[in-house]
């Protein structure tokens, strides 16, 4: 029993690597559609699939599903892939295995239609009144978003993701199985992160949600949103860029709060560019020139850390070598802090803990 358990795993193991196998067909044919002769899949001279065989209603499935942008590069198989070998799915696709491949955006944009029909079918009342929005400028904007995004969850996660493509570029850089990825490869990996979890959503949390009562809804499916999002980026990266189970914990633990650093950057610029433009220069607008500030110096800091340790830098230059930075860069976040703290405002780090209380709290 075990060695058959065993023996399964191992084939699954190995399928997840690598689940495609190439062969040509090696029967000389000639071609159907201009005659060439070839021992390939595919004719050389007019590319056409090299063997047709009579038309069945096979034929006609695969028809209404070329409409749709899912025939030839097979949707539901992504998403099998994307649920049971995320990380290698992804790796797969970013360094140019594309052809097995159904286009990620398009891919997101159906799941996320998806989500949103499932949505509407487990709440087709949830629209209720609510009181208008009187900020302007780019606050108007800011807050049309958040409401939008409070109802729903599903696509607020999605503009979430995106936070994380610098992030997971600084932290994974010297990754064993994929390091030195780019920024236009990180966007990639996000969207199927992003499909990832709006099939959770769709699938998982919706249902669940519309079982749940309404006054503990949000609590519940907060903190499992909470578990869930940390486990599905712990497994992803864990194939993707090839680091143990210690290693991509520690560094998925620190990509999350590089995320939460860089969107208080974006809401603090807006916050500061609306009271320029309605107050102009005055202390409130110093307030959050000094935050954005102390964010950017503790996001220095944190890189500065983890450059350490993906490169082991002391290893060759001793400890104090090594450490001749990040501690300057350390004093550097103490001044800015105390200035945050003297001008009466939270600062990066309280910041940062506040909104981890936030999420917690729903």
């Amino acid at each position: 029993m075990m060695g058959t358990i065993k023996e399964a795993y191992r084939r699954f193991r190995q399928w997840q690597r690598q689940p495609f196998d190439y062969h040509d067909s090696h029967d000389h044919h000639g071609c159907c559609n201009c005659g060439a002769e070839s021992d390939n899949n595919y004719c050389p001279r007019c590319g056409q699939k090299a063997v047709y065989g009579p038309i069945t209603w096979h034929s006609v499935w695969q028809g209404v599903m070329d409409v749709w942008g899912v025939g030839t590069r097979s949707l539901p198989y992504t998403l099998w892939q994307l649920v049971w070998r995320p990380g290698y799915l992804m790796r797969d696709y970013i360094s140019g295995k594309r052809q097995v491949s159904f286009p990620p955006v398009k891919m997101l944009v159906i799941v996320g239609l998806f989500a949103l029909l499932v949505d509407k079918w487990l709440y087709p009342n949830a629209t209720s009144a609510v009181e208008p929005i009187t900020s302007t400028g780019l606050m108007y904007i800011y807050d049309v978003v958040a409401r939008w995004a409070e109802s729903h969850y599903e696509w607020s996660a999605l503009f979430a993701f995106s936070f994380l493509i610098v992030p997971v570029w600084i932290v994974f850089r010297e990754a064993p199985s994929y390091p030195h990825h780019v920024l236009p490869q990180g966007f990639f990996i996000q969207v199927f992160t992003s499909t990832q979890f709006l099939l959770v959503a769709s699938l998982i949390l919706d249902p669940l949600s519309a079982l749940i009562p309404s006054f503990v809804d949000d609590v519940v499916i907060g903190l499992i949103v909470l578990l869930v999002v940390p486990c599905m980026l712990l497994i992803d990266y864990k194939q993707l860029f090839g680091y143990g189970w210690w290693g991509t914990l520690w560094r998925v633990a620190m990509t999350v709060p590089f995320g939460i650093l860089f969107y208080r950057i974006l809401e603090r610029f807006i916050e500061a560019t609306d009271c320029l433009m309605a107050n102009g220069i005055v202390p409130e607008f110093w307030e959050h020139v000094m935050i954005v500030v102390d964010v950017v110096i503790l996001i220095w800091l944190m890189v500065e850390a983890i450059g350490v340790i993906n490169r082991k830098s002391w290893r060759k230059h001793g400890w104090w070598q090594a450490l001749q930075r990040p501690l300057l860069v350390t004093v550097l976040s103490l001044v800015t802090g105390s200035v945050c703290y003297l001008m009466g405002v939270k600062g990066a780090i309280a910041g940062l803990v506040s909104s981890y209380l936030t999420l917690i709290g729903g």
